[in-house]
Order: structure tokens, then sequence, then C-alpha cells
């Protein structure tokens, strides 16, 4: 007659046969976590303006590099210029951003009068301003993954004589 097992080698043979298929089904949906996206400001535009704030609307050009698109249900923004807060905003617009690709997403954004003065006033000393555009991208899946952005440029306005075009020789037209 076969030997039968005790009832504690059945259950743990059914433990290990329900733990491997569960343990293969974590490890895939924990797949690599992706790359943060790239955010850059693409344009800028007044939308209105009153004593106490002024609204922007501001396009995001943003870039995934990642080998898989990233669907996105929702970004925070907050711009910082010359190392102070000047403007923040978010969205809940979707966008796909393809793999290795780009796409544009508008934003509206809003400062305040004080703020917005003492980057002009900075921008003519300076005749540049250095901003930092950061944020959290919401990934629209199941985890509800957050992804964190950043990305610092500076700005430079052109200078007085290149603006008249003094010092700048162009070839002539023929």
């Amino acid at each position: 007659m076969g030997r039968r097992g005790t009832g504690t080698e059945w259950w743990s043979r059914v433990a290990r046969l329900i733990a491997l298929p569960l343990l293969l089904l974590g490890t895939a949906c924990t797949s690599t976590q992706p790359i943060p996206p790239q955010v850059f400001i693409s344009d800028l535009r007044l939308l209105d303006s009153s004593v106490f704030e002024q609204r922007f609307q501001i396009d995001l050009r943003i870039g995934n590099p990642n080998d898989f698109a990233l669907p996105l249900d929702g970004i925070t923004f907050d711009l910082d210029v010359n190392g102070a807060d000047f403007a923040s905003g978010f969205s809940n617009q979707a966008v796909t951003v393809p793999r290795l690709g780009e796409a544009v997403l508008s934003v509206t954004a809003s400062t305040t009068l004080v703020d917005l003065v003492q980057q002009m006033v900075l921008l003519a000393e300076r005749g540049d301003l250095t901003y930092r555009v950061h944020g959290v991208a919401y990934l629209d899946n199941l985890a509800r993954r957050r992804a964190p952005y950043e990305s610092i440029g500076t700005f430079r306005l052109l200078r007085e004589q290149q603006i008249k075009g003094e010092g700048t020789q162009f070839p002539p037209l023929n």
C-alpha cells in the first residue's frame, strides 16, 4: 500500500503550489520603475492680470525617456525663478507621451504682482534668469504611481546692442 502523507505535508504542498504563481504575478506587477519624464517650458503667455494675481498659460514639453508609453492623467507644476517661488499650477488633463517621444501639455499657472515685479527688476539688472521647473506627473495605471520631475535652465535676454544690430555683421544678400 502506498504511503499517504500527513495533513501537514499536504498543506505544505498546497501552499507551495499557490505561492509560486503569486510570486510570479507579483514580480510581473512590480516591473521596473519608470524613469521620470523630462519637463521643460515650451511657451508662456499672459492670460489675464489683476492687482493681486497674474495668470499664465504655460506649455510644458514632456519628454519620455522610457521604452514604453507614459499615460499621464495629471501634473503639478512649480516654477522657481532666480531661486524664488514664481508661479504654480496643475492640470488634470490626460495625455499619453509616446515611448522615447514628446507631448505638449498646457497648464494654467498663477503668480502675485509682487513676485512678478521682483523678477522683472532682476531681469532688467542681470539680463538673464535661471529657472527651475519641478512637480509631479501622475501616471494613469492601476498603481497610481507618481513620477517627480525637475529641470533647470537659463533664459538670457539679448543685450541692447544685439537688439539694435550693433557689432553684428551679416553677409550681404546676393
